[in-house]
């Protein structure tokens, strides 16, 4: 990596990984399946939510997923993508939506996760965006991530 960007990826990490108070959400990024903690994101005290965001690895197109985090829990609340393809969804669950809208399909839901367990690769672009921040998740190499919410006040990786 060419010095430059090497400092504005420290940068632009540093950013993200702002210590909150002990009352703040904080999420916990880990490498799966050992657990060695990556990084802390605090979320906004007001509005505890994220997305993460790729392209997908079929149909190369744009997929949004929208959380917000409550307690210990993730809670997946949307999802918006352009194409259909593996692993999305082609209807809604009970008490969901499945609409289009501006030429993205919208999928509204209320699921539920203790942590969820994903594979980054730096071909599909993974981030996770938080308020105005956002963290490449790829960094860290072609893996496995385990996300989840930490305990405890948000510092430091």
């Amino acid at each position: 990596m060419a010095p430059a960007r090497l400092v504005l990826t420290r940068i632009l990490a540093a950013a993200l990984l702002i210590p909150g108070s002990a009352d703040a959400t904080c999420l916990m990024l880990a490498s799966h399946p050992d657990g060695n903690v990556l990084a802390h994101v605090a979320l906004a005290d007001d509005r505890p939510e994220f997305a993460l965001s790729y392209v997908h690895s079929v149909t190369r197109t744009p997929v949004t997923e929208s959380y917000h985090a409550t307690g210990d829990e993730l809670v997946e609340t949307e999802i918006r993508f352009t194409q259909h393809g593996p692993g999305l969804p082609t209807e809604a669950d009970a008490g969901s939506s499945f609409t289009v809208r501006d030429g993205e399909f919208v999928v509204t839901m209320q699921r539920h996760f203790r942590a969820i367990v994903m594979q980054v690769h730096a071909d599909q672009s993974p981030r996770l965006a938080a308020d105005s921040r956002s963290l490449d998740l790829a960094q860290w190499g072609n893996r496995a991530l385990t996300l989840g919410v930490a305990t405890g006040p948000c510092a430091g990786p």
